[in-house]
This record gives structure tokens, C-alpha cells and sequence, in this order.
């Protein structure tokens, strides 16, 4: 059970040393080891006898296809009580054009893996997980050439918890069969711990046999599987010292499973447990040597509220971290506040336990007050449970929602309490959503991968008799916006260089990447701390403590080092906008940052020079006008024709307002031909123009009005995509008169 006593902080983001050697122990006997143990992988995978991995032939309704996929194998096993797994993906596929032989021109992989933190002596130890690749190619003549991992080129090293290399398949050609194995020997080490397997029976290509084998030691594990969106079951063998499981499906037609796809939702596929077993089954934990085929969702959908329940019902009986910081604080706040509705007191109560979990600092916490800083987050239980815990205190009532996010398993179809995300409502005349998302998240804010669904309630302080339900609403594309102004001026020396001067406003969904990329902890910090009435920041307790005094010089120093830094984050924004990293950036300021949901919008503005968008044609000047909105989706030939709902992450809406000031001597052409007017129920693509005052005035507004859309109106929405598309490739003539 997840810890209930405190509130844990995740960093997501660490640094990185490229230059390491890696741990100890990884040294010239490391790789020789490596290497005799990757030649007794190949012979013993190559030697698997498997009939469809002898087939070459592709069937002729899949010729067009990028990549056919003849074979694909999983296989899974355990090492009698050594808690030894070995996984092993084989993979037969045909080359069929320039896409797919690019795809499989090389390998990226982990070499090892650290599952604890530190330097180890040994890499192939108990907390190390190994990965091991081997690669043969088939040329239509009948030449075989095979490569392995051992030849791969170290790309990073942490010593702290991976080894990444790059594979590089050459001279691979389009027709080539490429036959390959991708196989990780680790370790189970806990005895509650358990190993995940997903096994999605559709992608992108199609595959003509796929099959499954599963075997654990019955003295140790026990396998537990779920069936979904009509895969079939495993075949079953108990007999003898293994538990076994077997699966094989034939011609799997392709998904479009990289657009706009949702696999937990809409293709068939398989979820394992692999994992240590107990000798009497309890709540939550499986007994050895037993196979538990297709659990009850409404098991599991109890054994999540159990563990909701007791967290929420022990909160009141721990020693809770700041409890007395934040009853004074609240106190305080009610005091100044005698008329504060109910609502705007629980937003405070939120982001006083978001201040003091991840803006809080204290003399013994590591400095770092970079963009890392901007992914941390505290645990979602945790967090939400001492939310409510101080709603209740102050009389205010509220429910937890128990929501499985839209990309994940539905309702019906839990395989584990870890399929449950949670979500604070409050009960008052006007509730508010609360959620655990980051950083930044504000009340108010349901995160997109939660909205639509229909999920079981937890009242916040007892419950009796059975669930209720609560639907969580959809935002509207009006909430998701990104809006963007151009004033755009062409240099007096140079005519081809474009200078930008820019200003830009993100909300809703659209608003957490720009934070964590751009935002400086020194900037939010501040002002939360203040919004918050804490009258004393940080950097001041240091400067009057003696003993801590030094440590707010190195602070400043951290926060002016940052500051610094923040202009790689802005050019690489405005690289990621418009497909090119300006030659210049000029100005970059935050103007809003976002932290509450009473000022909800980031507003942020860059000048910037920009090559690229400019050539000369003889005394006239070619302006790629479609460009300047950034690169737009082209949807494939082979995705088309579509027979899958669109499951995209939510409804959105893009709006660029562009003056272009008309350099003197020179008239605009072509203006017209940028115009565009594709307005349905499912999306919308805009532009207008208009010229005035010596300036051309471009207008695009570009809509995905519904996060979901049946597959029989995808051409509706095929429409907006490839207007947007052909508008990128536009262009206006700068005439010389």
C-alpha cells in the first residue's frame, strides 16, 4: 500500500552525465561478459523452431502496405525461486518502402538499466536490468547478415540509472526481411512486486501471426490476465512445475494506432500480472501456482476504495508534515477573510498544500531552481487526502472521484487499483474540481485524460451503501487555446530576414508544457507566497539565521544562473512554432504565469529575427506566408480510409493574428490565394486577409471542436486537416514597383 504518512515528491527530471563511465563494475570483464552472454541469447532464440518465422511470402492485400509483419513472438519465463524473469520479443517483418526502412535502419535501446539508485558494484546484479538485441537481415537473393547489440554505440551514460546505445542496421534496402530479437533478463525482488505485460494485438502494420508463451515456477508466482475489447483468452496448463499460458492470433489487419487512437479502448489486447505469490490469497495479492483468468471489475473497483479509505481515515490519526504551518495560515487567511464564500476557501486550503509540498524550501533541500524543478509533483493520494482532510476541518464537504483516465482501461475493464487516478470535488453551491496534475495545476482544472468520464464517488469523510457516479465534463476548444500575435517587419539591409516581434497567450489544456519549459521557480515562488499572505520568504529566514546565511548567496547565485539558462528554453520554443530556431532572439518576458484559476492564461511575448521565410526572385521577393503558422499534420494515404473513432487528447483551438508591415517600393500579390473557409460540426479552418495602411493582415483560426469523433464524420474532419495543410504550402509575392 502506497505510504500514507507523508507527502512524497516525485522529481521527474534528473541531470544527466554523458561522459560517465557508467557504474563500477562496468569495465572491460563488464563487456566481455556482455558479449559472451549475447551469443548465448542468438543461438538460443535463432534456434527457437517456429514455422512462421519460415514464411516469406506477403499476402496480396497487404503489398501496399509500408511493413508487413510475418511474425511476432513473445515469450515470457521464470528461473525456478531465483526470481529470474527473461523476456524475449521476436520479430520477422518485410521492408516495403522508404518509411519503413528508415523505421528499422536502427535500434535504440538501454544496455542496462539501474532499478536502485547509486553506483553498483556488479551491473548484472539483482537491481540491474540487462537488454540484449540481435538483428539478422534476408536479402531477396538469399544473403543473410546478422548484427548485435555488443556492436552498438554508446549515445549516454548515467551511472545512476542507464546506458543507452544506437544500433545501426546498414544497408538495409527496401524489399530486405528483417529479422530481429529484443530480450531483458531482470529480476522480481519484492515479495509483493509483480512484472506488467501488455500485449496490443493491432498496430500500425499489419502482422500475420502473433503468438504468446508464458511459464513461472508454481512454487513462486502466480499469473493473473485480462481480455480486452474481445481478445481471446490464454490457453491454460497447470500441470507438471509450471504454470503455462499460450496465445496465437493470425492476420491482424493495421490499426492507425498512431493517429488519434485509443488502444485501451478500441483494440484488442491482452494485460499480465507476473508475480510473487503468497500461500493464502489476501486482499490485493494472489496465491502461488494459481491462474486468475479475467478478474471482476467491481473487485477491483472495491480494493481501490479500501485503499482510498483507510489513507483518508488514518490522515486524521498521522503527524502530518506543515499541519501546524497551514492551520496557522488558514486561520490567518479566515480572519482577513470574514465573508469569503466556501468555495474561495477551499482553493486556498489547495494551494496552500501545492505551496507547501513543491514551493516550499527548507535549509536542507538539494538547490535546484531550473526548469527540473518545473516537473515536480506530489503523490496524487497523498496529496488529495490532505486536501480534504483540511476541507474538513473547516466544514467544508467533498468527494473524491475515482476516475480511470481516457487513455486507459474503462470501468469495466480494471485489471488493478493502479488503473484508478483520483480527482477532489467539492460539494458546495459552486464545487470545484481539484486534481494532483503538477507544479502548476490550478483548482478548477480537470486534466484532459480525465475529462468525459464517468467515475465512482468516495465522499471525503464516510460513506454508506453504494456508489454513486459523477460525470466529469468536457472543456470546450474555447478553454484550449493557443493565441498567438505577429508583428512582422522586414529588415532594411536584408530583406530576407524577418523581424518578429511576438505575443502569445496559452489556456487550458495547452498551458502545462509552457510552463514547465518556461517559467523560473525564483518568479512563481514569489508570487504564490505572497498571493498566499506568507510574509517571509525563504531567501530572507536564510539571510537572518547565522548559520544559514551563506546558503542565500547560493541561492542567488542558482537563481541568476537560471535566469540565464531560461533563453535556450525560449529559443527552443520558438524553434518548435515555426519548424526554425531564430537567428537571433532579441526579448523574451513572462507577462502572466498561470498559477491560479483567477488569472488562468499564460502571456508571454519574444522578438526575434528570423531567416527562412524570405527568397528573392529578381527584384521581387517570394514571402512562404503559410508557413508562419508552423507545420501542420499530413494524414498518409494509408490512414484515410478510416474505420476507427478519433480519440484525440482534447478540443482545441489555435488563432494567429499577423501584421506584415510592407517594406516601401513593394506591393503584395497572392494575398487572396491564402483565403480559406472550412467551418463544420467537427472542425474549422479559417483565413482572411485584408491590406491597410501600408500592411498585410493574415487571419487563421484553426478549430478541433470535439475531442472525439465518430469515424463515419472523420472526412468532415479530414477537411480542416488538409485545408490547414495546403495553406502551409502558400506563398505571397513581394512585388517591386
Amino acid at each position: 500500500m502506497k505510504s500514507i504518512m507523508t507527502l512524497c515528491m516525485l522529481l521527474l527530471a534528473t541531470g544527466l552525465m554523458a561522459q560517465d563511465k557508467g557504474p563500477a563494475g562496468w569495465d572491460v570483464k563488464g563487456e566481455k561478459r556482455y558479449k559472451k552472454r549475447i551469443l548465448e541469447i542468438k543461438d538460443e532464440v535463432w534456434g527457437w523452431q517456429m514455422p512462421a518465422f519460415k514464411k516469406r511470402t506477403v499476402p496480396d492485400e497487404y503489398k501496399n502496405e509500408s511493413a508487413v509483419v510475418l511474425a511476432k513472438h513473445v515469450d515470457l519465463r521464470t528461473f525456478d525461486d531465483d526470481h529470474e524473469i527473461h523476456r524475449t520479443v521476436r520479430v520477422l517483418v518485410k521492408i516495403n518502402d522508404k518509411a519503413a526502412l528508415e523505421e528499422y535502419s536502427e535500434f535504440t535501446f538501454n544496455q542496462y538499466e539501474l532499478e536502485k539508485m547509486g553506483t553498483v558494484l556488479d551491473p548484472f546484479d539483482k537491481f540491474t536490468t540487462m537488454n540484449y538485441i540481435g538483428v539478422r537481415i534476408f536479402k531477396p537473393d538469399g544473403a543473410m547478415r546478422e548484427i548485435y547489440s555488443d556492436e552498438a554505440v554508446v549515445t549516454e551514460v548515467n551511472r545512476y540509472s542507464k546506458k543507452e546505445r544506437k544500433l545501426a542496421i546498414p544497408d538495409l534496402q527496401v524489399g530486405d526481411l528483417v529479422e530481429y530479437f529484443v530480450r531483458t533478463e531482470r529480476y522480481v525482488i519484492h515479495t509483493n512486486a509483480y512484472t506488467e505485460e501488455l500485449f496490443v494485438l493491432g498496430d500500425e502494420e499489419p502482422v500475420m501471426e502473433y503468438s504468446v508463451h508464458v511459464e513461472a515456477w508454481k512454487k513462486v508466482f502466480a499469473l493473473e490476465y485480462l481480455s480486452m475489447n474481445g481478445a481471446p483468452d490464454f490457453k491454460e496448463k497447470t500441470d507438471g512445475r509450471m504454470l503455462e499460458l499460450d496465445l496465437l492470433v493470425r492476420n491482424i489487419p493495421p490499426q492507425p494506432v498512431k493517429l488519434w487512437m485509443n488502444p485501451f479502448r478500441q483494440i484488442p489486447m491482452v494485460r499480465l500480472h507476473l508475480c510473487i505469490g503468497i500461500r493464502k490469497e489476501m486482499e490485493g495479492r494472489r496465491k502461488e501456482g494459481t491462474i486468475y483468468r479475467n478478474p471482476n471489475a467491481r473487485k477491483v473497483r472495491g480494493e481501490s476504495k479500501t485503499n482510498l479509505e483507510r489513507t483518508r481515515d488514518m490522515m486524521g490519526r498521522a503527524i502530518l508534515p506543515f499541519e501546524s504551518d497551514m492551520n496557522r495560515q488558514i486561520k490567518e487567511y479566515r480572519k482577513e477573510h470574514e465573508n469569503a464564500k466556501e468555495e474561495e476557501l477551499a482553493a486556498y486550503i489547495y494551494y496552500l498544500v501545492r505551496y507547501m509540498g513543491l514551493y516550499r524550501v527548507k535549509p536542507g533541500d538539494e538547490i535546484f531552481v531550473d526548469q527540473r524543478r518545473n516537473y515536480s509533483r506530489l503523490n496524487e493520494q497523498n496529496f488529495l487526502t490532505y486536501v480534504n482532510y483540511l476541507l474538513v476541518k473547516n466544514k467544508i464537504s467533498a468527494d473524491f472521484v475515482m476516475v480511470t483516465p481516457r487513455y486507459g482501461p474503462s470501468q469495466d475493464q480494471v485489471f488493478d487499483t493502479e488503473d484508478y487516478s483520483l480527482v477532489l470535488k467539492t460539494n458546495g453551491k459552486k464545487p470545484i474540481f481539484m486534481s494532483a496534475e503538477g507544479i502548476f495545476s490550478n483548482t478548477h482544472y480537470i486534466p484532459s485524460q480525465y475529462e468525459g468520464q464517468v467515475a465512482p464517488v468516495v465522499h471525503g469523510e464516510s460513506d454508506k451503501g453504494a456508489f454513486k457516479e459523477e460525470e466529469i465534463p468536457l472543456s470546450p476548444a474555447s478553454q484550449n487555446k493557443q493565441l498567438e500575435h505577429y508583428k512582422i517587419s522586414f529588415n532594411k539591409s536584408d530583406l530576407q530576414q524577418l523581424e518578429i516581434e511576438r505575443n502569445s497567450v496559452v489556456t487550458g489544456h495547452f498551458k502545462t508544457d509552457i510552463q514547465k519549459s518556461l517559467l523560473l521557480f525564483e518568479d512563481y515562488y514569489e508570487e504564490e507566497r505572497k498571493a498566499l499572505g506568507i510574509k517571509q520568504s525563504f531567501m530572507e529566514e536564510f539571510a537572518d539565521s547565522k548559520k544559514n546565511r551563506p546558503l542565500a548567496e547560493e541561492y542567488r547565485n542558482a537563481f541568476d544562473k537560471a535566469r540565464k539558462e531560461v533563453k535556450d528554453a525560449f529559443v527552443s520554443e520558438i524553434k518548435e512554432q515555426f519548424d526554425k530556431a531564430p537567428e537571433s532572439l532579441d526579448n523574451y518576458k513572462i507577462l502572466k504565469m498561470g498559477l491560479r484559476d483567477t488569472d488562468p492564461a499564460v502571456t508571454y511575448t519574444t522578438s526575434f529575427k528570423m531567416n527562412g521565410f524570405m527568397k528573392k526572385a529578381g527584384n521581387n521577393y517570394i514571402l512562404d506566408a503559410g508557413k508562419l503558422i508552423g507545420s501542420q499534420m499530413s494524414v498518409k494515404t494509408s490512414q484515410r480510409d478510416r474505420k476507427a473513432d478519433v480519440h484525440m487528447p482534447f478540443a482545441r483551438m489555435f488563432e494567429y493574428n499577423m501584421e506584415l508591415n510592407i517594406p516601401a517600393g513593394y506591393v503584395v500579390e497572392g494575398a487572396d490565394k491564402l483565403v480559406r473557409n472550412v467551418d463544420n460540426e467537427w472542425g474549422s479552418f479559417i483565413v482572411t486577409t485584408d491590406s491597410k495602411d501600408g500592411k498585410l493582415i493574415i487571419q487563421v483560426r484553426k478549430v478541433y471542436k470535439n475531442a472525439i469523433v465518430p469515424a463515419a464524420k472523420w472526412p468532415l474532419l479530414l477537411q480542416m486537416i488538409d485545408s490547414a495543410e495546403e495553406f502551409q504550402q502558400q506563398k505571397v509575392l513581394l512585388k517591386k514597383v
